[in-house]
């Protein structure tokens, strides 16, 4: 093997020839003052200016190496270069091509007819006629393909006439930007700029589609406006094929002292309604002072059927109730003493269905809440007083004002295994009535003093179940109550029904929830626990089992005309839970009416969930009279790459189908298609079906319907989509056999 030098000035050249001769080690040249390391199996030239790597060369410096059989280095002005396939590897950034021209000093340099590999969030691949290196992070490819396909599927595409990619700024410019799907271009435009990462950019998002009863088709182009670091919008025109066109539009907002978000949408000619139509929605949460914070929460709709035409953002906390609420709350203390203020202003929105009317309820205009507590008084007592003041409205109810008054006093003993809690406490109400009915009084008061006596014993035990060491608990407990019996017939009702029957309401003093009621009672609640815990305290099972016994009549009912109770003991609640192993979970309960020998209320749920994608629930509820319901909802994989999902919730009671959802999602690796059939009882005698339809192409966005995901997740408890961010996390038939890079 012959070796050539421009001159002699080389001390390592010496052992070049033995090196070549005996079969060890290629040559290497270190260039120490600019961290560059040659190495190849012929290498001529003058180390401080200009060599020649010739047989698996190499030029390597920090993340920095190129690959090929031969290889050029300038060391005064970094530039390297070579022919014949060359490889260059920055990072975990991989380029291959036929030639190529790098400065190893600032990063630039242009690659000719390159095929690239790039490892962001995604691994990204595709080819180009030439690449441009323009520094450490940013790259331009002139005749560009681009896609997260593996080598040899490449199902989808983007392609550009030119295509710059910034990492250092986050921004991707595309300039004649198309999209092809199984080669048939299903998207394209004069330019784009998206974003490469997190950082978030202005401009157009990925528009969406749907397919519904009642809007028919509708279609969808958001923009997004970056307007600052912590304020942002979004505005979506909309074209709906039933009603016309819409526009939707989000704004959030973000400081030191204050947070929320806005939506506005606005139809100005609905073509089947026959009028425009608006709806607004504003969250906003502001900290006025130290320990002052105030919020809002408004909501509106143009018309009572906003909901069941439309779809929409704005917020329902009920079937047809939108909260109109702003409140401001202080907290402070007074020495050892803390309280809470909140002033409150408090108004509904109330829809109707003409088909199932309903009363509105009172708007609170305003309302005043004090609180303040004191504990450890003489080392003994616990106190709370709290205060409330509320004028309650209605357009066609009588009115007026309501101020209670209701402060506590408990001596809490406790010590491991065992608690007692006496406790006692009075409730004054008084009232300042406007429209009262004939006979009634304008200022109606009540006092109700009361009591109540809270104990219960913890017994343990250490026992093996389900494989392993345990700890079983057997916990009962006894609550006694007592409140004398007070006429309340004059007093109207504001905001007060009577409680549902649970078993958190076992532990209550007042079986009516609301500021109008204090029910009557002489009553004991008896109820027993077992938990069995595992080594780490989680409750792998939990059984209790309830009932109140009575021992006077009950006489304060709702109003003057609700039946009371005649039995001298209540229904019994049961319960039981369990966590079995790590994939399975039940949960039941019934309520059972000792007197009728049946049973009132009864549900039952079971999930099976043995990994991401894979999930069982099932449940049924009854009611006696009142509802019977199973509600069945499923993601499953079918075959490789192919997942099911659905639910029925049918009401039995009603022989109707209440909501109804059935699908498919296919995974192909780096895109995801997801298609499902829905059907919603949007009111009394209005059934709302749609078409969801989403497809997204991972790395770059979707094309669809925006909310499939979270549809499904609203349908399907423990739904997940199969292509996460985080390959970790997704389900095993989906991840990659090996690394993407390998397949080079």
């Amino acid at each position: 093997m012959a070796l050539r030098f421009a001159t002699f000035t080389l001390a390592l050249a010496l052992s070049v020839p033995a090196a070549a001769q005996t079969g060890k080690s290629p040559p290497a040249v270190d260039i120490s003052a600019d961290r560059t390391t040659i190495e190849a199996d012929v290498i001529e030239g003058v180390s401080d200016l200009e060599v020649s790597a010739r047989g698996n060369a190499e030029i390597s410096r920090e993340d920095m190496s190129i690959f090929g059989d031969q290889l050029r280095y300038n060391r005064e002005f970094g530039y390297a270069e070579g022919d014949g396939g060359v490889r260059l590897q920055r990072g975990a950034d991989r380029f291959f091509g036929p030639s190529l021209q790098y400065n190893v000093l600032d990063d630039t340099g242009a690659f000719e007819s390159p095929q690239y590999l790039l490892e962001r969030e995604r691994t990204a691949r595709g080819r180009a006629d030439r690449l441009e290196f323009l520094g450490r992070e940013r790259y331009r490819f002139t005749n560009a393909t681009y896609t997260t396909c593996r080598p040899g599927q490449e199902d989808w595409r983007m392609e550009a006439s030119e295509l710059e990619l910034d990492f250092e700024d986050e921004e991707g410019t595309a300039r004649a930007p198309r999209l092809r799907f199984f080669d048939v271009p299903i998207l394209a435009a004069p330019g784009a700029v998206f974003p490469i990462g997190d950082r978030r950019r202005s401009g157009l998002l990925t528009p969406y589609y749907a397919q519904t009863s009642t809007r028919g088709f509708e279609l969808g182009i958001p923009y997004y406006w970056n307007i600052a670091p912590e304020y942002d919008a979004t505005f979506t025109p909309v074209y709906m094929a039933k009603r016309g066109g819409q526009l939707k539009s989000e704004g959030r907002y973000l400081n030191r002292r204050f947070a929320g978000e806005a939506k506005f949408e606005y139809l100005p000619d609905d073509r089947v309604f026959g009028d425009s139509r608006e709806g607004v929605s504003w969250q906003h949460s502001h900290t006025l002072a130290r320990n002052t914070v105030a919020q809002v929460d408004y909501n509106r709709v143009s018309d009572d059927f906003y909901f069941v035409d439309l779809g929409t953002r704005v917020k329902q906390i009920s079937v047809g109730n939108l909260p109109q609420d702003v409140h401001v709350t202080h907290g402070g203390s007074i020495g050892r003493a803390p309280y809470t203020l909140q002033a409150r202003l408090q108004q509904y929105q109330t829809l109707q269905d003409p088909a199932a009317p309903t009363v509105p309820p009172y708007h609170r205009l305003p309302q005043l809440n004090f609180g303040a507590s004191y504990n450890d008084i003489g080392g003994l007592f616990d106190g709370a007083l709290p205060a409330e003041y509320v004028n309650f409205t209605h357009d066609t109810l009588v009115e007026g004002a309501r101020s209670t008054l209701a402060p506590t006093l408990a001596a809490p003993f406790q010590a491991p295994g065992w608690f007692v809690t006496p406790k006692v406490g009075v409730r004054q109400v008084s009232y300042a009535l406007n429209r009262a009915a004939p006979g009634q009084p304008q200022a109606p008061q009540l006092t109700v003093p009361w009591g109540s006596l809270d104990s219960g014993l913890v017994f343990e035990r250490d026992t093996t179940s389900f494989g392993a060491g345990s700890t079983q608990t057997l916990e009962p407990r006894l609550f006694y109550v007592y409140v004398p019996y007070r006429n309340q017939d004059s007093i109207p009702i504001f905001d007060t029904a009577l409680a549902d029957f649970n078993y958190p309401q076992l532990f209550t003093e007042n079986r009516f929830v609301g500021g109008d009621r204090f029910g009557d009672a002489n009553q004991l609640t008896a109820a027993l626990t077992s938990r069995i815990l595992n080594v780490n305290g989680q409750e792998m099972l939990r059984a209790t089992v309830g009932q109140r016994y009575y021992f006077d009549a009950e006489r304060v009912g709702l109003t003057p005309t609700s039946p009371l109770r005649a039995s001298n003991n209540s229904d019994i609640l049961a319960s039981i839970g369990a966590r079995i192993g790590p994939h399975w979970m039940f949960d039941a309960t019934t309520q059972y009416n000792t007197n009728a020998q049946r049973g009132e209320r009864h549900s039952t749920a079971v999930s099976y969930r043995p990994e991401t994608a894979k999930v069982l629930n099932a449940s049924y509820r009854f009611q006696r009279d009142v509802l019977k319901q199973v509600d069945i909802s499923a993601q499953w994989p079918l075959r490789p790459g192919w997942y099911g999902v659905g639910r029925y919730n049918y009401s039995i009671q009603d022989k109707q189908l209440l909501e109804g959802l059935a699908g498919i999602e296919y995974n192909a690796g780096c895109w995801v298609l997801r298609a499902v059939a829905l059907r919603v009882q949007a009111a009394a005698n209005v059934v709302n079906t749609a078409f969801v339809f989403q497809l997204e192409f991972n790395g770059i966005g979707t094309i669809g319907t925006d909310e499939a995901v979270d549809i499904l997740r609203r349908n399907v408890p423990g739904y997940s989509v199969s292509n996460p961010a985080d390959s970790h996390l997704a389900p095993s038939g989906a991840r990659p056999r090996l690394p993407f890079e390998q397949v080079y």
